[in-house]
């Protein structure tokens, strides 16, 4: 039993232009992407969005393998959205072709939430962690007339992502630690497995608590106060490519929305 595998949206450095495009264009797509995503409702939709994603995993030079991989926690909520759906389709239905629409029901809807989880994982997989903070702050930057924390909550979501891969090393060393001492953590049903579970997680948030309050004493040491006044040590340059991605996506989620409102959903 490891977890260590399993560090969701951990940053794969890799030479390709998806990784060398700017953070602020990489969410503005995300949010576009989640857009035309999110509406569709058949078959056909969900074969596109997914050649879609399958294309941008090929020009990120990312192995599907490794994107499923840091997807592999979602799997248990998606096929949870397949049953669930597909319960509530055959609970009073008492034909043959109401439970096949039911599974067809269920199939799309753990397939939709499944490309959007494996869409917005794309992005912490190709853009460092610094800079997808930097260009949630400077996004959001607006914000700050209305007196909104822009600098600390981008702060806040690095901090988040930096400590995902760090909890599973230790969730992983501690679930060894108790397998070596006999603990039966995958056997039984699953209420046993979760009672079997407690000596991992109470150590575990023994340990979160330990890591934020040392990060807490490491940042006052250095003399953090917020962001007011900081300065990067790589500013962000919006490039002519990033301006191309961009129009290049909105105008492909823009075709695919049309399509799929006055073509497909009329016909199929």
């Amino acid at each position: 039993m490891s977890f260590v595998s399993m560090a969701m949206g951990q940053y794969v450095p890799v030479n390709s232009f998806v990784h060398s495009l700017d953070p602020r264009a990489k969410l503005l797509l995300l949010m576009a992407i989640m857009i035309a995503v999110f509406p569709s409702g058949d078959a056909l939709s969900l074969a596109c969005c997914a050649a879609a994603f399958f294309g941008m995993v090929k020009i990120s030079r990312l192995s599907v393998g490794v994107v499923l991989r840091s997807c592999r926690p979602v799997f248990l909520l998606t096929a949870f959205t397949f049953v669930f759906n597909v319960a509530a389709g055959l609970w009073d239905s008492r034909e043959v072709l109401d439970g096949l629409l039911a599974l067809y029901a269920g199939g799309v809807a753990a397939l939709r939430l499944l490309l959007l989880v494996l869409f917005a994982v794309l992005l912490p997989l190709t853009t460092a962690p610094l800079e997808l903070a930097d260009g949630m702050e400077s996004l959001l930057s607006p914000l700050k007339r209305v007196g909104f924390p822009v600098h600390e909550f981008a702060m806040m979501m690095s901090v988040a992502l930096r400590f995902i891969p760090l909890l599973m090393e230790e969730t992983d060393r501690i679930v060894k630690a108790q397998l070596s001492r006999g603990a039966r953590l995958d056997q039984g049903n699953a209420v046993r497995r979760m009672i079997a579970f407690f000596p991992v997680i109470i150590p575990l948030f023994v340990i979160i608590f330990k890591r934020a309050d040392e990060l807490a004493l490491a940042m006052e040491a250095r003399g953090y106060r917020g962001g007011e006044g900081r300065t990067r040590r790589r500013p962000l340059v919006w490039k002519k490519r990033d301006t191309g991605a961009t129009i290049f996506v909105m105008s492909s989620v823009a075709v695919f929305s049309f399509v799929r409102i006055f073509a497909i959903e009329r016909f199929f």
